[in-house]
């Protein structure tokens, strides 16, 4: 069982613009309302992937009711945290088709309280028994340090738990300071991160390998319409999908992480659980809500997606 640990969930209301023209009044085409937050995305993608998933996240108010309720109606599972206060935030997503652009707009979200804090990590301990894989998905509430989120992991690691981290800013630094078994990033994160620009593949894979010497064993960064690198075990690995007429990139590399995710789980070799992964970012793009994906766009994309060993 994979489990995705969500500390900042949210709702997601994704706007459709026929035209999107800023300081005008304008009616959308659609909106979407969705379980959202990347935690979310990763866990619909693997859905789709049939691969069983555990969402652990905090969730306050009516709006977290709502997000438990919609997660229930696609059929994802959740442990969910009760705060004693707050309500779980929400973000809004405004999309054009016509011009592929698409700007999120996320509420910073209610600050945690010591007590929820501590029931949400005992709530993450628990499922992590029965997991075969951890993800630690998004962002840090306000309230909690990034040191709290370094102990968790400590933990995790202590219990025998492989524990594969997505996040960014001061929480990817204090997860990189505990080694967790694997760090899975997007070009711009990892360049803050080790305070240069990454420009290309090989640029990309030399970074990884300066995770691994600081004893990250999996390291995997995102490069957009490139693909993505990962190393593990001697090996470096880059995958570049065929191009595509993108709609909306927003969740694609939560649909990446849910791909490499399974691809890790069913035991199949690195590059080929590469590939699925980046098929899936790239099935990902072709529709509008993070996470969506189509398994035959999946399998057709796989297929064309090439690989090189770096």
């Amino acid at each position: 069982m994979l489990l995705i640990i969500t500390p900042n969930p949210a709702l997601d209301r994704t706007m459709i613009f026929d035209g999107l023209r800023l300081g005008t009044v304008q009616r959308t085409e659609q909106v979407l309302v969705a379980a959202g937050g990347k935690g979310l995305n990763v866990a619909r993608a693997a859905r789709t992937l049939g691969q069983a998933a555990l969402v652990c996240a905090p969730l306050g108010g009516h709006t977290g009711e709502q997000v438990a309720h919609l997660a229930a109606e696609e059929g994802l599972l959740g442990r969910w945290t009760s705060m004693h206060a707050g309500e779980t935030r929400t973000c809004i997503l405004l999309v054009d088709p016509q011009t592929e652009d698409a700007t999120a707009l996320n509420e910073a979200g209610p600050p945690l309280a010591e007590r929820d804090w501590a029931a949400f990590t005992a709530d993450v301990l628990d499922g992590a028994a029965s997991a075969d894989l951890c993800l630690l998905t998004g962002s840090l509430p306000r309230g909690v340090s990034a040191s709290q989120l370094g102990d968790l992991l400590s933990e995790l690691s202590v219990r025998g738990r492989r524990v594969l981290v997505d996040s960014s800013g001061p929480a990817l630094a204090a997860a990189v300071a505990v080694r967790p078994y694997g760090i899975k990033v997007n070009q711009h994160e990892l360049g803050n991160l080790l305070g240069r620009t990454l420009t290309s593949p090989q640029e990309a894979a030399q970074a990884l390998h300066e995770l691994q010497a600081q004893g990250i064993q999996l390291a995997a960064v995102s490069l957009g319409a490139t693909g993505c690198v990962v190393a593990h075990a001697g090996a470096t690995w880059h995958a570049c999908p065929p191009a595509v007429c993108a709609v909306s990139s927003i969740g694609s590399g939560d649909s990446l992480l849910a791909g490499l995710s399974t691809g890790l789980l069913r035991g199949i070799p690195l590059p080929d659980a590469l590939r699925l992964g980046v098929a899936c970012g790239s099935a990902d793009a072709l529709t509008i809500g993070g996470g969506r994906i189509a398994l035959n766009e999946v399998q057709r994309l796989s297929a064309a997606t090439q690989l090189w060993r770096l």
